[in-house]
């Protein structure tokens, strides 16, 4: 029995430690085919794309974060690399917002033309993941493991990755940057930034959303807002990372004003940002995609692809 029991708490002890030597490890990948009627879909609105998405090869894989199996995507050129990379974020929770197969086609299809490895996870408990999403909790964790992911890939120079997302991946990428400096640059369109004025102007995100998934919501609600909140700690973040924020002025879903909020700290700590606010533009900036798309390039291969340095925050000149 005194053997058993010792085993015991030695497995209760080392277990955590191997679970998180696996981070990022993959263990399963396949080629991911996406069907004619998807590509037909994108050459009725985008047919250069639709033309060029011929030379690029999508997967689906899974990688191990904090001991579950979660499941992601990727997007690369077919030609030889190395190739710089982008983690992209995405929105939503649960089944809403999931990385659809044409969202992988288009969105990090689009990417991965600019001649970079794309890689996007679902996050735990989603699209046949382990786990459960915490919407910002510990599945950040699912953001940060897919840099060693993308260190098992071929095609992939890990010295040079950005970092992007969109509403909810935007709040996931300004949380990893308040985690890690691995990343050149970042980039986030309609990020929520502050979860406090999105519960009012939305009440059902508390009662559907943040109450659903953080752990013990009610108990440690203030705190675990904030932790999900840029505008409490944006001086807090990697200040080597410079950042774009792109927002619509007509998005309902996350008010452009979290994004100003988040600006002007970053200003006051002369933290390098880039802010663009699309007149009349929706969650999405779907009025204005190209433009977005264009924007979002140009900053990676800067400050990534390029690596440029830093721009001078200081006040100066005549």
């Amino acid at each position: 029995m005194r053997i058993s029991a010792c085993i015991s708490l030695l497995l209760i002890l080392f277990l955590p430690l191997f679970s998180h030597s696996q981070d990022g490890k993959i263990v399963h990948s396949e080629p991911y085919d996406i069907s004619e009627e998807t590509l037909e879909k994108i050459a009725s609105f985008d047919p250069e794309l639709r033309q060029r998405l011929d030379s690029i090869e999508f997967t689906k894989f899974t990688y191990m974060s904090d001991g579950l199996k979660v499941t992601a995507y990727s997007a690369q050129p077919s030609a030889n690399g190395p190739f710089p990379c982008i983690v992209s974020n995405r929105g939503g929770n649960r089944d809403f917002g999931m990385w659809s197969e044409m969202g992988i086609a288009y969105f990090l299809g689009t990417m991965a033309e600019w001649g970079y490895v794309v890689v996007a996870s679902q996050y735990r408990g989603n699209d046949g993941g382990e786990g459960i999403e915490e919407f910002g909790g510990k599945d950040v964790n699912d953001v940060l493991n897919l840099v060693p992911a993308l260190a098992q890939m071929s095609r992939a120079d890990t010295s040079r990755i950005a970092i992007e997302g969109g509403s909810r991946g935007g709040m996931m990428t300004y949380i990893a940057l308040r985690q890690s400096c691995e990343f050149k640059a970042a980039a986030v369109v309609a990020g929520a930034a502050n979860a406090f004025a999105n519960i009012e102007a939305r009440p059902t995100m508390e009662t559907g959303v943040y109450a659903e998934l953080v752990p013990d919501y009610y108990a440690n609600k203030q705190a675990e807002l904030e932790a999900r909140s840029a505008v409490f700690w944006a001086e807090e973040m990697c200040e080597t990372t410079p950042l774009l924020i792109m927002h619509g002025s007509a998005d309902w879903r996350v008010l452009p004003s979290e994004s100003m909020e988040v600006v002007q700290r970053l200003y006051e700590h002369q933290h390098p940002v880039r802010f663009i606010l699309f007149e009349g533009a929706d969650h999405g900036i779907r009025e204005f995609r190209e433009e977005m798309f264009a924007a979002m390039k140009t900053h990676f291969d800067r400050y990534v692809r390029d690596g440029e340095s830093l721009p001078n925050m200081v006040p100066h000149g005549r």
